[in-house]
């Protein structure tokens, strides 16, 4: 089964490549949860993927409500992987060890689902993971594209946010 960990293009082009791997953030853990690096079975996109991000006018979190929202001002780049190369578990299996209390877990699947979100389609690893272990990276311009330069700047010409 193909899997793909969805984010932006700063993340991907700053965090995550000079690191060559895909790496968990270990933060979560400050928060008594256990890290994990997270997939999603959807292949056009996860909207538990949306990123926030503060309103510079108002100084208010905001998170962005659609793929086209967030592809138009920060931008989409996936990373492909096949789940019989990597160890994932599902979402289902993750609650069991995760360190949430019932009442959060319910949470925060009826917030991801209320935006769409399908739990049955995550997965996640908690080992980081090497370029060389995925299929592919991709990057959205018309369509889910190869991660290359000429694909890359021409996602990056249609992110707003890109362009200031």
């Amino acid at each position: 089964m193909l899997l793909y960990h969805y984010t932006h293009i700063t993340t991907a082009v700053d965090k995550i490549n000079e690191d060559a791997a895909l790496k968990i953030q270990r933060g979560d853990q400050d928060n008594g949860l256990k890290p994990a690096l997270w997939f999603s079975e959807n292949n056009k996109y996860e909207t538990s993927a949306f990123k926030g991000f503060i309103n510079q006018e108002t100084g208010n979190f905001n998170q962005f409500k659609s793929f086209e929202e967030q592809l138009t001002s920060i931008g989409w780049v996936r990373y492909v992987a096949d789940s019989k190369e990597i160890r994932f578990i599902s979402w289902k299996d993750y609650v069991h060890v995760s360190g949430l209390n019932l009442s959060d877990i319910k949470k925060m699947e009826k917030i991801n689902k209320d935006l769409g979100a399908n739990t049955d389609e995550w997965f996640c690893s908690f080992e980081d993971i090497q370029f060389d272990k995925l299929l592919k990276a991709e990057v959205y311009t018309d369509s889910w594209v190869d991660l290359n330069e000429k694909n890359l700047i021409d996602a990056i010409n249609k992110a707003k946010w890109l362009n200031k």
